[in-house]
Order: structure tokens, then sequence, then C-alpha cells
């Protein structure tokens, strides 16, 4: 476990969706394409029920930015994190796709799905995190407020617990822990103790308080 300092890295654009299509492995092809077939399936429906119209493709491309600009300070430092323990084998970050979040400990903990696309073999890897942000202290206890005058509000620091790839096939996978409501669809990895917060086998005593969510909606993952 590592401690990153939270913020986002310059030089990351949030690309669409169906920009990317086509550079996914099949499996995420398969995802993808499904969740359009069925959005398109849905606005017919509310069409032909004389529902109020679906959101505008502009709003719908704003709104995923808005969720990526959200989402990308955590998963650029879970990324950081994976990088630093494999050398040679780094990954750049594509896109965030999910995120839950809970208070576990005092500390606000997140599993995170994200695409990032390999430096050497320039394919496309879909990512599990677990990361959490300790609270403003210093040393002799919690920053006051003459500590953080003139200078700005200190960033959280990240600790990892884990970044992994989830390998193809994407349905060996859970979809859900303690905290990860099944529809978020974040994928988690195979096996007890793989992840810390949320786990089967601790999920009867640890004590998880829920947070608000993103409010943008779900992505098409």
């Amino acid at each position: 476990m590592e401690d990153w300092v939270m913020g986002s890295e310059s030089g990351w654009t949030s690309p669409a969706f169906e920009e990317l299509l086509p550079q996914l492995p099949r499996g995420e092809q398969l995802r993808l394409e499904t969740h359009l077939r069925d959005r398109d399936r849905r606005w017919r429906r509310m069409r032909y029920n004389n529902a109020p119209p679906p959101p505008s493709s502009t709003k719908i491309r704003r709104q995923e930015k808005e969720r990526d600009t959200w989402m990308i300070p955590h998963v650029q430092n879970a990324l950081r994190h994976y990088n630093a323990r494999h050398p040679g084998g780094e990954f750049d970050v594509v896109k965030p796709l999910m995120q839950a979040r809970v208070v576990f400990k005092g500390q606000h903990w997140f599993h995170i799905n994200f695409w990032a696309r390999s430096r050497s073999s320039n394919k496309i890897k879909r990512f599990f995190a677990e990361l959490h942000y300790k609270p403003l202290i210093t040393i002799s206890g919690f920053v006051s407020w003459e500590q953080l005058l003139p200078d700005p509000l200190p960033a959280p620091v990240a600790s990892v617990e884990t970044c992994t790839i989830i390998e193809e096939p994407l349905d060996q996978y859970k979809r859900s822990c303690a905290f990860c409501p099944a529809g978020f669809g974040i994928l988690h990895p195979k096996g007890d103790r793989k992840f810390v917060c949320g786990n089967d086998k601790d999920r009867f005593y640890q004590k998880l308080i829920p947070c608000k969510q993103l409010q943008f909606g779900l992505p098409f993952m």
C-alpha cells in the first residue's frame, strides 16, 4: 500500500464510449454494444408512449465528461500505484467506468473500474482498484483553520490497497460486494481477501456507512 496526494494530472481528456468501441477487447465490445442496443430500445419505447423525450446527445456527452472529471483523480492515484509496481508494464488512463463509495473506519473508501492502455502493447484493459483517503491531519492532530491560511486547502492523501487487471472473460467476476450494488457493474477480483473493504469474509462485522454516489447516473458499463 502506498500513499498518493489526490489530484488530477494534466494531458488527459475524456473520450466518448462510442469512440473507444473499435479499440476495446471483444468482451468489452459485447458489453458496450448490448448497452447501446438496450438504451436505443428504451428510447424508442419512450417515444412510442409519448413519454418525455430522451436527453440529447449533447447533454449525454456533457454528463459523461462531468462523470469522468469526478472520477479521474481516484483512477490516476490507483494507476500510479499499479505502475510503480510493474516497471516495464505500465499503463495510461483511458476512461473511468464506475465507482462506489462508503465510509469505513472514518475514511472514504472507493471501489472503481476503469480502462487503461498498455504502453507496450497498446491494448486496453479493465482494472479494479480499491483506495481510501486519510483525513487531513498533522502529526500533532487535525489541521487547524490557522494552519490552512494563507496556503490553499491541502489535498487528501490516497492509500491504494489494490489495483489489478480484470482479465477476460468478464462474466467470471462478481459485480457486487458489501457496498457495491450489482447494478453498478463494478467487476471485482476473484478470491477472498483480494480487497479489504466489503469482501465476503468480513462483510458481517465491517460497519460500512453508505455515501451519496455520483449524481450523473450510470455509465454504459
